[in-house]
């Protein structure tokens, strides 16, 4: 649920030891749902290392030179109706001598992807597609690790309701159509790799935070289950994600719980209404019109702004964080009817949990101990019970990072550990799937 915009990474200090993959060539999933491509830049490789050496690796002595595409596709929403969808492809080349080096000790060039889901946004120009250009956004420093420094090719889709869908509704927290839009950029941008003649050897690794941790995670179980014989997952970086829906729905809908960001909560909520007729803002939520608060989240307003809107905060000073109740959002009788299993909201919150499944696949559940917004604990339980399926420990791991790790990057948008722990997770993550392409992490 983090805005995408918030992670910053001037505090990684990481190594990456190669550039390359294994040469498998195994048959790949050729998207017949790929439209078209359109070049957004190309980045040679002695400028990206000038801004990874001034923004997070002073000592790097190598980079790769990368081109990002635009990829437009079909996919579909959550009623079924086939959408236009967006997204960024960037792709890693060699310099000479990288390549030389390769060859000194007998390996060769070829591409491993990571699929990357970013966190919460507001505005469509977060969107990757929108925000690509703009130096220090989230998109361009995701850009420059895990491709411009770390040599993957990265898949990063604007998801529905942003970019080229910015006309659809974002599927806020529900995994289905979270899970289908990034699994067919991935399809087109194997399209568009293919038609190409870019090596890709395969190789895909996931990784997203906060509500992108929550989509890495629906990913990566609809990828093993529907998707084995056409993608070689190899590795699962969720980071901070709600992945118990129904238990932060548990934690946030009470009368005496103090809101750390309304505008989050406001946000899944309509997204709920507006996918299950079962669920209706008139009888949850506290709003005077209820139009106009779906007008909050078409992509115009950022997150502190939706809380101004809300009533939360006077827009000057503060922004509606850590100040109100939860009994200022949702109606009493919501609040009162949350202990109902079978009250409807529960009941699609919980429909809509990602962890109960027994990944393949190694995972690392990357989070901050002392998240304020999404807890420690949804990472726990997603490890308590990936184990008690019976995932083994040696491709399962836990990383906890403690709150005193952090440099944080306070300002009045940004008060909290969740937004400041992304640029600490991210280097971890990227670090993490380094080593099992290399064969570091068998």
């Amino acid at each position: 649920m983090i805005k995408s915009c918030q992670i910053i990474f001037s505090v990684i200090l990481f190594t990456i030891l190669t550039g390359c993959g294994t040469d498998n060539t195994e048959k790949n999933v050729v998207g017949a749902n790929f439209i078209s491509s359109e070049l957004i830049k190309e980045v040679n490789a002695s400028t990206n290392l000038s801004y990874i050496k001034n923004s997070f690796k002073p000592n790097a002595t190598n980079a790769f030179n990368i081109k990002t595409v635009k990829i437009k596709y079909k996919t579909s929403d959550e009623n079924g109706k086939s959408v236009v969808a967006s997204g960024t492809l960037t792709i890693p080349t060699p310099t000479p001598q990288y390549t030389q080096y390769l060859a000194s000790v007998n390996k060769s060039f070829s591409i491993s992807t990571i699929l990357e889901n970013h966190g919460t946004i507001f505005t469509n120009a977060e969107a990757p597609t929108n925000s690509i250009m703009n130096l220090g956004s989230a998109t361009q420093s995701m850009e420059l690790l895990m491709s411009g420094y770390s040599g993957f090719a990265v898949i990063m889709p604007d998801y529905l309701g942003y970019g080229d869908s910015n006309s659809s509704h974002h599927p806020y927290i529900l995994k289905k159509s979270s899970a289908n839009v990034s699994i067919d950029m991935l399809k087109a941008s194997v399209r568009y790799m293919t038609d190409n003649d870019i090596v890709f050897n395969g190789q895909v690794y996931v990784s997203g935070y906060s509500e992108g941790g929550f989509v890495a995670m629906a990913v990566a179980e609809e990828l093993e289950k529907n998707y084995a014989s056409e993608f070689q997952i190899k590795g699962l970086a969720a980071m901070a994600g709600p992945y118990d829906v129904e238990s932060l729905g548990i934690i946030e809908v009470n009368a005496t719980r103090t809101m750390q960001y309304p505008a989050f909560l406001a946000y899944l909520t309509q997204a709920y209404a507006n996918q299950y007729s079962d669920i209706n803002l008139s009888d949850v939520i506290i709003y005077p019109n209820h139009e106009v608060f779906n007008t909050l989240f078409n992509g115009n307003l950022s997150g502190p702004a939706i809380n101004v809107a809300l009533g939360f905060g006077n827009g000057t000073n503060t922004f509606g964080f850590k100040s109100h109740t939860a009994d200022k959002l949702w109606k009493t009788t919501l609040i009162n009817d949350f202990a109902n299993i079978n009250n409807n909201f529960r009941v699609r919150l919980s429909q809509n949990n990602v962890y109960n499944w027994t990944p393949k696949t190694k995972v690392n559940l990357i989070h901050c101990i002392d998240d304020e917004i999404i807890p420690f604990s949804m990472s726990q339980t997603a490890y308590d019970k990936f184990i008690s399926n019976g995932m083994t420990s040696t491709n399962l791991t836990l990383s906890p990072i403690p709150t005193a790790s952090l440099t944080q990057q306070v300002d009045a948008f940004n008060p909290f550990v969740h937004g400041n722990c992304g640029s600490t997770a991210y280097g971890a993550a990227v670090t993490w799937f380094d080593k099992i392409r290399s064969g570091e992490i068998k």
